[in-house]
């Protein structure tokens, strides 16, 4: 029996050498295929199945600060709690989750980007209503629809020239003048008027500002 168990092993100590030795380990299998192969055990519905990292809060984080250096670049965090003060290497540690060490910037980084989702374009270019009664109006640069309300006349309305980067940037006008005065628009390609209870969308292209609607 001795023997026997003997054998057994040593056997198991030669395979997980050799295994060592192909510089692979296996969790749940005899052939991993990767560096870490983790397999799920399917066939246990009692055992939990998965890959516990590290789990602290960002105050214990942020007290291991001088242990995180080039040799832990793409180390993983799960940050339970926002607590403490933060730290430059945890100002972006905002909320909990999983977070990844990035040295070349000495920060944690949210997994998935390391910060806020990067807003559509409609959210980039949405701004505020303005209603204007001047008799001259020149677009800012937070304004998404411009209602005017000019009592004699209409208004003339001016697009500044935006830049490459802003292609997409819409703003709407629409004239509520009592006078019953078409706005003057001003800026898009050929100058365009705006009639009364009209609407007008324009769109900057990335070079020129071009009206769509009556």
């Amino acid at each position: 029996m001795k023997k026997i168990l003997l054998t057994a092993t040593v056997l198991a100590s030669m395979t997980a050498l050799t295994k060592a030795q192909q510089g692979r380990v296996g969790i749940n299998t005899t052939t991993p295929a990767a560096t870490l192969d983790v397999v799920a055990n399917t066939t246990d519905s009692t055992r939990p199945d998965a890959l516990l990292v590290p789990r602290m809060t960002e105050d214990q984080l942020a007290a291991k600060n001088t242990a995180y250096a080039t040799a832990q670049n793409g180390a993983l965090a799960f940050v339970t709690a926002v607590d403490g003060t933060t730290t430059p290497k945890t100002v972006n540690v905002t909320a909990p989750g999983f977070y990844y060490y990035d040295d070349p910037t000495s920060t944690w980084k949210a997994v998935g980007g390391g910060g806020a989702a990067t807003p559509q374009k409609y959210e980039v270019t949405r701004g505020t209503v303005t209603t204007t009664s001047a008799g001259a109006y020149t677009v800012a640069a937070n304004d998404y629809l411009i209602v005017t309300t000019v009592a004699a006349g209409g208004s003339t309305i001016t697009f500044p020239l935006l830049t490459a980067a802003d292609a997409g940037r819409t703003v709407l006008v629409f004239n509520n003048n009592p006078s019953l005065a078409a706005n003057t628009i001003i800026g898009p390609i050929g100058q365009v008027s705006n009639n009364q209870v009209r609407g007008r969308t324009l769109v900057w292209t990335g070079t020129n500002w071009v009206s769509i609607g009556l």
